[in-house]
């Protein structure tokens, strides 16, 4: 049998090139890595209800990329933060809030998907006045 794992670490500080090299460990830079695969991967992840309305994803994928760069970069250069953060740490957030919004859209066994169609398409004008909030 095989068994796989998967370890997260803050730094290499203390691993050799032996542990590094046994385990495969890859660490990537928060700079480097960037942060459109955040957005890839909660654009996954959104309610399966928003494919009745497809504009939804499109507009939150177009959103993030236009008012993200600027508005980090706002945030480095005009602000000063009383607790110090990365900018994937605040997007992480913002995605956070906004699922807060979202989960009443999301299925279960009391209300299957095809019964949240009117509810999705309410939601597309609010998405962007949402997203700026």
């Amino acid at each position: 049998e095989k068994m796989r794992m998967q370890f997260e670490v803050e730094d290499l500080e203390v691993a050799s090139p032996a542990t590094v090299s046994r385990c495969g460990m890859i660490y990537m830079e928060p700079e480097s890595l960037g942060f459109q695969p955040f957005i890839d991967s909660w654009i996954e992840v959104l309610p399966e209800t928003f494919s009745f309305q497809p504009d939804i994803a499109t507009t939150l994928a177009k959103l993030c990329s236009e008012i993200l760069p600027p508005t980090l970069n706002f945030v480095r250069k005009k602000l000063k933060e009383v607790v110090q953060t990365q900018d994937n740490n605040l997007i992480e957030s913002l995605f956070r809030l906004l699922d807060c919004y979202f989960v009443k859209f999301r299925p279960n066994e009391l209300r299957p998907a095809a019964s949240f169609k009117e509810e999705v398409a309410e939601l597309k004008p609010c998405v962007s006045p949402l997203f700026v909030f």
